[in-house]
């Protein structure tokens, strides 16, 4: 006859010893089973034998207090970093819905944010707390940007989201964090707000409500179709469609368009209305035909270019943002960023 098994949080069969760094008292070790059945060990210090013993039951009893469920991957006590890997694996396995250049800038945050951090040794259920999300965002900022800030506060929301539906942890807290911005002065304070800048302090000018006037865009459009990164057709669909630049790199391949009918069907994700089919000019039409004719119909419509074993391969977007600010300085709109074309269609 089997072995009746021992209901969660009961602790086994527990052993004593003199205590190595504590002259005197005993050391009592034991075990339990937690509601996952994963067995745990424990140990306390006491007086006696039985100091020790009790001692170790409330330490037993206070594990299944905190205990917050999970699964064999991931636990309130599994370490941020671990859940961060579990969470890659899980976006890993949504590759129809996430994009390969947007793995790969979540990685990068999870070295660089994630892993090396304050909140690196802390586990999941330490690590959803306001108070020390705030504070490892403000270091972020400071270091690294508000830009950097912010994508870390996504990286973590995912990381706790999952946690939370997989019952590690009782409910996320990231949506009560509010992201804070880099101080004054720091590394990570790199907009400049001086109106009379002559764009030599080494900052970012970007107007967020300013848009481009005709003559800016038609000079933007001459500087982009003249320099050597390939941005002259991306420049002209953005001008002519108001599509945002990520979803021009990565949601529009050369099935989506249909050249003859003058229509693109861009398949954003970013809000409902994402997903959605634009006109197209004349002359964005013949820009890509004569695109089709250079680098063929497969693949993303604005791919990799420049080799020809990698055509319509996804391009980095941070190499093509920095692609396009050269062009906004040659153009003398230092003040631009890349959602500026999309403003001015708007406008």
């Amino acid at each position: 006859m089997t072995r009746p098994t021992s209901p969660p949080f009961t602790l086994g069969k527990i052993s004593y010893e003199p205590a190595p760094y504590d002259s005197g008292k005993i050391l009592a070790r034991g075990y339990y089973v937690d509601l996952n059945r994963r067995r745990r060990g424990v140990k306390a210090v006491g007086k006696t034998n039985a100091a020790a013993r009790r001692n170790l039951q409330s330490r037993v009893n206070n594990a299944r207090d905190q205990f917050r469920g999970g699964d064999n991957l991931l636990q309130h006590d599994t370490k941020l970093t671990r859940a961060a890997e579990i969470w890659l694996e899980w976006k890993l396995r949504q590759r129809k819905k996430v994009q390969p250049s947007t793995l790969k800038e979540y990685c990068g945050y999870v070295e660089r944010c994630i892993k090396s951090g304050a909140l690196s040794e802390l586990t999941v259920l330490e690590a959803n707390d306001i108070s020390r999300i705030e504070a490892w965002l403000s270091d972020i900022a400071d270091q690294r940007g508000e830009t950097a800030a912010k994508q870390a506060r996504k990286v973590l929301s995912g990381i706790l989201g999952l946690a939370e539906r997989r019952t590690a942890i009782p409910a996320s807290v990231i949506s009560r964090v509010e992201t804070p911005g880099a101080t004054p002065g720091s590394p990570g304070d790199r907009k400049c707000t001086d109106p009379d800048c002559d764009y030599d302090c080494g900052k970012r000018h970007l107007d967020t409500k300013r848009a481009f006037t005709p003559t800016e865009a038609t000079t933007i459009q001459t500087r982009a179709d003249s320099a050597r990164s390939d941005v002259g057709d991306l420049a002209a669909f953005l001008f002519g469609t108001g599509a945002r630049v990520s979803e021009a790199l990565h949601c529009v391949e050369w099935d989506d368009l249909d050249l003859d009918a003058q229509t693109v069907h861009v398949r954003g994700t970013k809000t409902a209305q994402a997903d959605r089919i634009l006109a197209m000019s004349d002359e964005l039409t013949s820009r890509l035909k004569a695109r089709e004719d250079l680098f063929g119909s497969s693949g993303l419509v604005f791919g990799v270019t420049r080799y020809a074993s990698k055509l319509g391969q996804p391009r980095d977007t941070t190499n093509v943002l920095a692609a396009l600010r050269r062009v906004f300085e040659k153009a003398d709109t230092r003040w631009a960023g890349s959602h500026t074309f999309r403003r001015t269609v708007a406008s």
